[in-house]
């Protein structure tokens, strides 16, 4: 593993365009740590991040010390910002931060998140992004039992959104949305053509490519939107031209939400459940719903449909340590015959991942 991270990521943020970050599996890979990793390489670059997050899903990273300009790392937890962003404003590196069509808004998170992390000065909302309100969150919980949802009403909002409810919408809501405004309506708009001439845009999705309401094997256990890079770029109006490069994130052992009173879901045919203890790991608990993660073995059939929807340029591999080290050659080595065999060539790159920190990520040179 002689090349660092920085040398297997040239080229990206080098041309104007999008970088998009998604999630080939059901969620839970590491994708907040790899967009701190890239938000690092990219400092100085990187003129725009964007995201259609909502509150059902959430992304951890740790800003080290010595890019906070503090003795200790910091921890940044994420549901409705980019993490990239954070990382970015914490470093002293300004970018603007669209919340784009395709975010579900629960206000409070909001307000929350860029009081913490950002300027709000430079947080622009898009009109036709989804707002939660209560109501929506009831209807949520009524069919959490059903497809193990997280409840945060982020279904519903997107389904009032689709119903043309006239006050479903951030421009419709009735108080201001970010902090250090004042008045009434809606504060911050930003509804333009990208320049194309120099913007460097930074994308990042959630959730996972397997839980996409388009996904055939899981329907009705799924999210409410699709989880791939067309999606991402749609939700923020990139024309697909523009996307310059892509990084899909996996983990050795990919997790499903905890079970509610039913299942959360199935598997694909050549992978079966296994459980934290018999990996000799401890359990991990979902960061919105607090319920213990699902766990199951690594899914080739998986690996190739989302590796062929969404051709990312790196893949990322965490959780290694998952894996006894003995076997990680053999394992990553097949990985990248699977990639070959739906691309046609090696990927630029294979990131690894054994921690929850920066320092935990290096490249695989096999």
């Amino acid at each position: 593993m002689a090349r660092t991270v920085h040398a297997a990521l040239k080229g990206w943020f080098a041309r104007p365009g999008a970088y998009v970050l998604v999630d080939g599996q059901f969620g839970s890979t590491g994708k907040g740590l790899l967009a701190g990793v890239l938000a690092n390489y990219g400092a100085g670059a990187i003129t725009h991040c964007t995201t259609n997050a909502g509150p059902n899903s959430g992304h951890t990273a740790y800003l080290p010390g010595q890019l906070a300009g503090a003795v200790e790392e910091r921890k940044i937890v994420t549901q409705q910002v980019p993490v990239a962003s954070a990382f970015l404003s914490l470093m002293g590196y300004g970018c603007d931060t669209l919340i784009n069509a395709g975010a579900m808004i629960e206000p409070e998170i909001l307000r929350r998140e860029v009081e913490e992390w950002l300027d709000y000065k430079r947080v622009f909302i898009h009109p036709n992004a989804a707002v939660i309100d209560p109501e929506d969150v009831l209807r949520d919980k009524a069919i959490v039992s059903a497809i193990a949802g997280t409840g945060k009403g982020t279904g519903p909002a997107l389904a009032q959104k689709v119903l043309r409810d006239p006050n479903a919408t951030a421009e419709s809501y009735y108080q201001p949305m970010l902090p250090g405004t004042d008045g009434s309506g809606f504060d911050r708009t930003w509804d333009r053509f990208w320049d194309w001439s120099r913007d460097v845009v930074f994308v990042e999705t959630a959730q996972g490519y397997s839980l996409g309401l388009n996904s055939s094997r899981f329907y009705p256990n799924v999210t409410s939107r699709e989880c791939s890079v067309q999606q991402a770029l749609a939700d923020a109006r990139i024309p697909a031209q523009m996307l310059q490069r892509a990084v899909a994130c996996y983990r050795t052992f990919p997790i499903r939400v905890g079970n509610t009173d039913n299942s959360s879901g199935g598997w694909y045919p050549d992978q079966r459940e296994t459980t934290f203890e018999a990996l000799g790991q401890e359990p991990e608990i979902t960061t919105v719903t607090k319920r213990v993660r699902r766990i199951a073995e690594w899914s080739r059939i998986q690996f190739r449909e989302s590796i062929a929807c969404n051709m990312p340029d790196v893949v990322f591999i965490n959780f290694m340590n998952y894996l006894p080290e003995d076997r990680w050659n053999e394992f990553l080595s097949l990985m990248k015959l699977d990639y070959m065999a739906v691309m046609g060539h090696a990927p630029e790159a294979i990131l690894i991942g054994t921690g929850p920190r920066s320092r935990d990520v290096a490249v695989w040179n096999g």
